[in-house]
Formats: C-alpha cells, sequence, structure tokens
C-alpha cells in the first residue's frame, strides 16, 4: 500500500514537470523529474521477483498488460489528436526521421500524448528483460545495470562535457534504454536486497532523498557554469532521490487503506490516459484569461482535475458492475 500511496504523489510530480507549477525559479519543475525514475524503479521491484518462474510469469503477464494499454492509448491518443489539428488546422509531417524517433527513440510525433514514451519504454525494456531471462543473462543483471547507467549518463547528464553526437542529437531523450531499463533494473537490485532495506532508518531515506534534491541542483548548477548542459533528465541526484522515494515506500507496504489503495494500480493508469487531455482543456478554458496566475497553477489543477475524474469514473464503474451482479444474483436464486 506504501507503495500505491507514493505512485499517487509521484504522479503529481509529473504533472507539475510536464505542466508546470507556480514555482517562479523553476525549482520544483525541475526536481519533480525524479518520479519517472521511481515510476520504473517500483515497476522493477514488484514484477522482477527472485523466482525464476514466478518472474517469468510476471515479465510476461507484464508485457502483455502494458502492450493491451499502450495499444488502447495510442488510439485513443490519435483520435484527440485528429480533433485538435482538424480544430486548429494544425498539420504533422511525417518522415523517416520521425518514424525513427518514434519507433527506437520512443519520441511521440503528434501534437498530444507527450508522455506515451513512458509506456512505449516501459514495453521495450520489459520485451528486453525478457529476452534475457530467457537466454539466461539476467543473473548478470547487476552489470547490465551498470553498463545502462553509464550509458543514460553520458546521453544525457554528461552529453554536453564528452561532445556527444549521434545522428546529429545533441543527447539522447528519455526512452526503453535511458531511463526504463536502468530504473527497472535497479528496482530488482532493491528486490533482492528487500531486507537490508527495511531494516534502513526512515530517516535516512528522508537524509537520502535531501542529498538528492541537493545533488541535481548541484549538477545543473556545474554544467551550466561551464556551458555543458544540454539535457536534464538524467541527473545521478533524480536517481538518488528516485531510490530513496521507493527505499521509504518499501519501509510501509500495509499503510491504511483509501480510495487510492483500493483501486490502485487502475487508478493511476486511468489518470495517466486523462493527463494530456485534460491539461490541453483546461488550456483551451483560459484561452481568454490574460492572468499569469491562472497558467501558474494549471499544473497542479490538471493533477487535481485528473485525480477526481479517474476516481469518478472508477466509482461509476463498480457501481455499475454491483448493479449487474445483483440483478444476476436475483435471477439464479428467483
Amino acid at each position: 500500500m506504501g507503495a500505491t500511496y507514493l505512485r499517487f504523489v509521484l504522479f503529481a510530480f509529473a504533472c507539475f514537470y510536464s505542466f508546470g507549477f507556480p514555482d517562479p525559479s523553476g525549482t520544483v519543475e525541475t526536481l519533480s523529474r525524479f518520479a519517472i525514475p521511481a515510476f520504473f524503479t517500483l515497476s522493477g521491484y514488484f514484477v522482477l521477483c527472485d523466482d525464476e518462474q514466478r518472474r517469468s510469469r510476471k515479465i510476461v503477464r507484464k508485457i502483455k498488460r502494458t502492450a493491451l494499454w499502450f495499444v488502447c492509448i495510442l488510439i485513443g491518443y490519435i483520435i484527440v489528436n485528429v480533433v485538435f489539428c482538424l480544430i486548429f488546422d494544425v498539420s504533422v509531417v511525417f518522415s523517416k526521421r520521425v518514424i525513427f524517433e518514434f519507433i527506437v527513440l520512443d519520441q511521440w510525433p503528434l501534437p498530444i500524448g507527450i508522455n506515451m514514451w513512458f509506456i512505449q519504454a516501459e514495453l521495450y525494456a520489459y520485451i528486453v528483460i525478457f529476452i534475457l531471462d530467457k537466454l539466461k543473462l539476467l543473473r548478470f543483471y547487476k552489470i547490465i545495470l551498470a553498463v545502462s547507467l553509464l550509458f543514460m549518463l553520458l546521453t544525457g547528464e554528461l552529453a554536453g562535457v564528452i561532445h556527444f553526437n549521434f545522428l546529429g542529437y545533441d543527447f539522447i531523450n528519455s526512452n526503453w534504454l535511458t531511463r526504463a531499463l536502468p530504473y527497472i533494473l535497479l528496482g530488482m537490485l532493491m528486490r533482492k536486497n528487500t531486507e537490508f532495506f527495511l531494516k534502513f532508518k526512515s530517516w535516512g531515506y528522508l537524509v537520502m532523498f535531501i542529498l538528492g534534491i541537493g545533488l541535481s541542483l548541484c549538477e545543473i548548477y556545474l554544467l551550466n557554469r561551464f556551458g555543458a548542459l544540454v539535457y536534464i533528465g538524467h541527473m545521478i541526484g533524480y536517481g538518488v532521490m528516485a531510490f530513496a522515494a521507493c527505499g521509504w515506500a518499501i519501509k510501509f507496504p500495509w499503510l491504511p487503506s483509501s480510495q487510492i489503495t483500493k483501486f490502485g494500480t487502475a487508478y493511476i493508469s486511468l489518470m495517466y490516459a486523462l493527463s494530456e487531455p485534460a491539461y490541453y482543456v483546461l488550456l483551451l478554458a483560459l484561452e481568454k484569461s490574460n492572468s499569469a496566475l491562472a497558467y501558474a497553477f494549471i499544473g497542479p489543477a490538471t493533477f487535481l482535475v485528473i485525480a477526481v475524474a479517474a476516481l469518478s469514473i472508477l466509482n461509476v464503474r463498480e457501481y455499475i458492475i454491483k448493479k449487474r451482479n445483483d440483478r444476476r444474483f436475483r435471477y439464479f436464486h428467483e
């Protein structure tokens, strides 16, 4: 249950860095980027268990569910984008490069749906993990984790330092290799050492989280100071923050039940699907407003709107199912 609450809080931070936060310095938006690594880490922790047969079943189930969810979201976002482009006369040009970016680098080509990369990256990463597991190579996960983390840093945080250049890209954006795979494997590392993390003091995770904040800001300052800041998505400090947040959640598996824990993953998934459409609806509502204050709060407002909307939809769905089951019960007992 601690993980379910954490996912809910992490989604708030995801909205803050995606859609904005009322912070003139931009510090909250910048630091909120730790949320995505934390999502991937939690996923790896719960899916990549020690028992080989059970792990294989969980990986296959995860791939099937993620693939189904990806297809559903893909169809939904295509429909939303067609409507958006028709209403606002927006044209989208597809080229070989755009297709390459979408298929290989998980970069969404349409105006609405930037967060599609997350579920696409997760799907790709678990397919790779499934192949590694079948080839008996997952036992070398620590080496794969180290190599993928190094690749993430060299193509992200340190890309400006090493003057990285690949097919004209100064850095590689977040995708299955530079974000999902390393952090999912980090979750596996935490799973295999659960006893250690359970013994770790709660205040220790808080200190680690604060140190991660300081490290992130220090990294950004130094890279900017020396003119090597090209991308802030892959800071080491974000990883430290994600690690600390997930470690804390592991220590509290039995927090009090609530509507959030009742619907669990379905709740967060539905919020994910509603997030960008809700954001653009709010933007349209604010179109005639010149209030900078209103626009500053659009990130938190988006989170509140999708949280209420998703919860309402799930409660209505549960009510309909309950009514249907009640009718069936009366029918079979009359």
